[in-house]
């Protein structure tokens, strides 16, 4: 084998290699986004085993200025609430973005709700960070923080 052939051997073996590494990397990071989509569809179906399961055990909810530091102080304090409103609320993913390093992955998201909660008219614009980590095959949320404030003229 020529030289030649040898180094363009060597740069086919390393395209393939990082073809398949940035290949993995979104199908993580379209793993991690269906994570919080599941998640947020189980929130408005009132599914709440479905919520839970994909939390990891200490999952930690920063929510308004609220902290919940487990799944199960989640499940015993906000969670029955938060089902009331994802479903009664409409909720518009307007910008969603991904990214994976190992076996940790981010989901950041912007939102509109809008309708009414509890007699009160909803209009909000909502910041979501969302941070999972790979437990075996899947991916678990292991943090999120929500905020949200009334939309504004000014950006």
């Amino acid at each position: 084998m020529s030289a030649v052939s040898r180094v363009l051997s060597a740069v086919l073996a390393a395209l393939l290699l990082v073809s398949t590494a940035v290949q993995a990397q979104g199908e993580d990071e379209a793993a991690i986004k269906s994570v919080v989509a599941d998640f947020h569809r189980a929130l408005a179906e009132g599914y709440r085993d479905g919520v839970l399961k994909l939390l990891m055990p200490n999952a930690v909810i920063f929510e308004t200025g609220y902290v919940e530091a487990s799944r199960e102080q989640y499940a015993a304090g906000h969670l029955g609430a938060d089902m009331l409103y994802a479903a009664t609320v409409q909720r518009e993913v307007v910008h969603r973005e991904a990214v994976v390093s190992g076996d940790l992955g981010l989901v950041i998201t912007q939102t509109r709700n809008t309708g009414e909660f509890q007699g009160e008219p909803v209009n909000l614009t909502n910041t979501e960070t969302m941070v999972l980590r790979r437990s075996g095959e899947s991916w678990k949320i292991l943090h999120i923080h929500w905020s949200g404030h009334e939309p504004s003229a000014a950006p």
